[in-house]
């Protein structure tokens, strides 16, 4: 898949974590997740467009104003695509780093991954 394609893909699913609640989030998850999407976190899963809603909902939730950017450069090796993100309020100093692992297929992730950096000692 070409790097812009991946890009592209990667910013709006960034976009779709970021974003309230409401239509706009709906029709994101709809066109970028397929409809049986699994969101594997350290301690739980999620799936399907539902579960996808759920899992944004719950950390916007646990971490009111929050953003997610990426912090890391994309890579990847066929429909496998991982980059290292950072999670903290708008401005504000962050709060959690991890990465994300992404399948994507035909244009659409199928599965996303996420994975918690241990905090710094």
């Amino acid at each position: 898949m070409p790097e812009s394609t991946l890009d592209s893909i990667i910013t709006s699913h960034l976009n779709a974590w970021n974003s309230p609640a409401g239509d706009d989030r709906d029709r994101a998850i709809s066109d970028l997740y397929t409809s049986d999407v699994v969101v594997a976190e350290p301690e739980t899963t999620y799936s399907g467009h539902a579960g996808m809603a759920e899992a944004i909902a719950g950390i916007q939730a646990a971490i009111p104003g929050a953003q997610i950017t990426r912090s890391g450069p994309i890579q990847s090796a066929q429909e496998l695509t991982t980059y290292s993100w950072a999670l903290g309020p708008a401005g504000g100093p962050v709060i959690v780093t991890g990465r994300d692992v992404l399948i994507i297929r035909e244009g659409k992730i199928s599965a996303l991954y996420v994975i918690i950096d241990a905090p710094a000692e």
